[in-house]
């Protein structure tokens, strides 16, 4: 059962931090930052930017949310299995 509860749990927390982040990126967008502060990273990387930010819509925001905890809930769920796998091989 812990085995259950662990792999629910970790599935959650990889999918909470990977969605908080694109979360994140929505509110420098709804701020105006988002383009700005792109920017400033790609120049300190000696790098001209080719991107553009474009306009905020909340169907494409809600979207990058949820497939983006889904893919974390999902690749902490592998993880859990593979720390599994190898705790019983060794």
């Amino acid at each position: 059962m812990e085995s259950k509860d662990q792999l629910i749990q970790t599935g959650l927390i990889a999918g909470l931090c990977l969605s908080s982040l694109h979360l994140s990126w929505i509110v420098l967008i709804l701020l105006g930052w988002a383009q700005p502060l792109m920017d400033f990273i790609f120049k300190l990387h000696m790098l001209n930017s080719p991107f553009q930010v474009q306009p905020f819509s909340i169907g494409l925001a809600v979207s990058l949310v949820i497939i983006t905890f889904v893919i974390g809930a999902f690749y902490g769920l592998v993880f859990v299995l593979i720390k599994n796998l190898m705790a019983k091989c060794s």
